[in-house]
């Protein structure tokens, strides 16, 4: 089935982005490394599976569709296909893919993206010339030269939101152009459209050897498009062509898409296919909501920041553990709830940074001590302890939440300290409770110990 959707309709990603999942490996792989292995393992292991597969043209069609069911058997979340002008997209995409793909002529219908509907739908989609050498080479039934990149924008079930661009870049033969730098250049010009919108992933033959001195990184790295080979560390041949590297998959954002794993499959076309499997370190947005106070308007208005954090502290329960880190804590509010929490049987740990204690710390301080509570406890940051929490990027003010047993259920980082600024100034508190945002905030809180 091939969809359509017209407009520009770009979202954003609405996340801020976290440490990078780190992956070693051997830098150069036999040829043909993780070929045979079970198909699900990158589904195992990651969140989003991509794949590149260059099915050569001359394949007479059983074939083709060999090659097809054995992509497809992975079970994607995208395909970008090369040297497919002619095939059927009932083939390409069968029931539960959607493809889109340009079908003005045989040079825009080379290069579709296929992607799984059930956990994806496009807001945008369109071609892009990547060259437009004209002529036939000597002894050449077709125009090389002429080259186009199809590309589709889609938004997941969760609201996250990545670009997907399949390209075939023209080789390098006897009476045309080298034409890799202007084609990439045109990719980069692409990339850089579609980045607003979140990660832009590019899947594709590229027609260099990964450690050829044409590869042109220079100007893949204006937008920080990479190579799985780059963030893996490792990389194998791709096909029949003398052992080389020529296929790819590349993406931007690599802090917020981290590849974590790729491996190639052996095809009945001369290339390998290319899987990646790629998982994000950020939340989706439906994990955040972001409370904004407006200081000129009425008593709710102005408290809205707050009272979002006054709200956390109340939903509580006995047993649970109020995490609260500040840069100065002057709330009598805020001591007012968390007291009320202490009273029921909420455990409370408070650090600030005030070099002299406030009033209303001290009050805190005297009423934590007063509880008797072994599992509470309210401290001030020495100067390493500054200086830590400086370094460590924690915001104005943090707190988290924990249920009954200790797991850490809600994050909330409020743009200033607990103090009157936080009604009488514009302020912003984000919530949040993604497993990426929880996990960081508790790295965050240890820090600082």
């Amino acid at each position: 089935m091939r969809r359509s959707v017209t407009g520009r309709r770009l979202l954003t990603a609405g996340a801020a982005a976290f440490t990078a999942i780190a992956a070693a490996a051997t830098l150069a792989a036999p040829a043909g490394a993780g070929a045979g292995r079970a198909t699900a393992d990158v589904a195992q292991t990651s969140d989003i599976t991509m794949i590149q597969a260059n099915i050569y043209t001359g394949l007479s069609p059983e074939r083709f569709q060999a090659d097809v069911r054995e992509v497809l058997a992975v079970q994607p979340d995208f395909v970008t296909y090369n040297e497919v002008p002619f095939r059927n997209d009932e083939v390409m995409a069968p029931e539960g893919y959607a493809i889109h793909r340009n079908m003005r002529d045989r040079f825009t219908a080379a290069t579709p993206v296929a992607w799984r509907e059930d956990r994806w739908t496009a807001i945008d989609q369109g071609v892009w010339r990547i060259s437009n050498w004209r002529g036939k080479p000597p002894g050449r039934v077709v125009e090389l030269g002429r080259r186009f990149a199809n590309w589709v924008t889609l938004q997941d079930v969760d609201g996250r939101v990545v670009s997907v661009v399949s390209i075939h870049v023209a080789p390098v033969v006897r009476g045309m152009p080298d034409l890799l730098r202007r084609s990439v250049t045109r990719l980069d010009a692409l990339v850089a459209e579609l980045e607003s919108a979140g990660p832009v992933l590019v899947g594709g033959d590229f027609n260099v050897h990964y450690r050829s001195s044409r590869y042109p990184r220079d100007i893949l790295s204006r937008n920080d498009l990479v190579a799985t080979y780059d963030n893996l560390a490792s990389y194998f041949a791709t096909g029949d062509h003398h052992g080389y590297t020529i296929d790819y998959v590349m993406g931007t954002g690599s802090d917020v898409l981290a590849p974590v794993d790729h491996y190639p499959i052996e095809l009945k076309s001369d290339h390998d296919a290319v899987v990646a499997g790629l998982s994000w370190t950020v939340d989706a947005p439906a994990d955040t909501t972001v409370v904004s106070n407006d200081p000129t308007g009425d008593r709710a208005e102005r408290r809205a920041a707050l009272i979002s954090i006054l709200d956390g502290i109340k939903a509580a329960q006995p047993g649970a553990q109020v995490a609260l880190a500040t840069n100065r804590l002057d709330l009598p509010a805020v001591v007012r709830q968390v007291g009320r929490a202490l009273e029921r049987g909420v455990h409370l740990q408070v650090v600030t940074t005030s070099k002299e204690p406030s009033s209303v710390e001290q009050r805190l301080s005297r009423r934590i001590a007063a509880s008797g509570d072994s599992g509470s406890a309210m401290r001030w940051c020495t100067d390493t302890c500054r200086g830590v929490w400086k370094d460590a990027g924690l915001p104005r003010a943090l707190m988290m939440l924990s249920d009954a047993s200790g797991r850490w259920t809600t994050r909330y980082d409020a743009s200033r300290q607990l103090g009157p600024e936080l009604v009488t100034q514009v302020s912003r508190v984000r919530v949040s409770v993604g497993p990426h945002a929880l996990e960081d905030g508790q790295q965050l809180l240890a820090s600082i110990g």
